[in-house]
């Protein structure tokens, strides 16, 4: 077998190593499951880049299409045989995987040939249309800079969705509860640093749906208006209850399905 042979072989094994990591994508856990993932499969990643070491100039470029559709490929193929109504949860896991751990692990030490190849392979996944989502380029320091930041949270996307800035009036609102009423009990505080653990894995699947906007606008009006209502009403409690039960319903749909 060729180094070749043996990265695209891989490659595969990577993949699907990786979709047993759905649950690590957390704040507390991400860190730790890269860290051992680039570890265990450095030695993958170095044939890789020895490959294209040893191949010559004007052949590189073949190279780069031959690794980076290697996973679209394979993946595509298992999609196929995913029945319709286990489709869309397939969606879900494979993108995560690809998003959160597949690509940044790749692309991790910023070695040329590697980043050329994870920017063909997400290129390639949405040209096959492996599912029917959008997959998009990320590398580690994006997605843990948004854990670090808390940007990435479902009020802020949602706000954004409607083209409104960053200090809006909702914001303003929800970031007064979080900070007047949530943060001043020890309960408040540990539903925020839970909210925070999985809010950035949800954002991330709801921005690969074909219409998001649609997504964040239903979520709007089924949650935020009312919990909006409870804060103007004085019902913090009330607030607190819907709140939560917007991120359990979609903590179910989009990292437990």
């Amino acid at each position: 077998m060729s180094d070749v042979d043996a990265v695209k072989e891989s490659l595969i094994e990577f993949f699907e190593e990786m979709l047993a990591n759905k649950k690590k994508f957390k704040k507390k856990l991400y860190e730790e499951a890269i860290e051992d993932a680039r570890k265990k499969h450095a030695g993958m990643i170095n044939m890789m880049v020895g490959c294209f070491e040893e191949c010559a100039q004007e052949d590189r470029p073949q190279l780069v299409e031959e690794l980076a559709d290697v996973i679209p490929e394979y993946a595509y193929g298992k999609m196929q045989s995913v029945k319709k109504l286990s489709r869309e949860s397939y969606a879900m896991d494979y993108n995560l995987n690809m998003a959160a751990f597949v690509v940044p692990i790749l692309n991790y030490n910023r070695n040329e040939y590697c980043v050329a190849v994870t920017k063909r392979m997400v290129e390639l996944w949405n040209q096959r249309k492996v599912n029917s989502l959008k997959l998009s380029h990320s590398t580690y320091e994006e997605i843990a800079g948004g854990f670090e930041r808390k940007l990435c949270y479902i009020t802020t996307a949602v706000c954004r969705s409607q083209g409104k800035p960053d200090d809006c009036y909702e914001l303003r609102a929800f970031r007064d509860f979080r900070d007047g009423y949530l943060m001043r009990s020890g309960d408040g505080r540990r539903l925020v640093e839970e909210y925070y653990d999985i809010a950035p894995g949800i954002v991330m699947l709801i921005n690969m749906e074909k219409h998001p906007d649609k997504t964040y606008e239903g979520i709007y009006e089924k949650h935020l208006m009312p919990c909006l209502r409870f804060i103007e009403e004085g019902r913090r409690n009330d607030c607190r209850n819907r709140y939560m039960t917007m991120v359990r319903e979609l903590e179910e749909k989009y990292l437990e399905s």
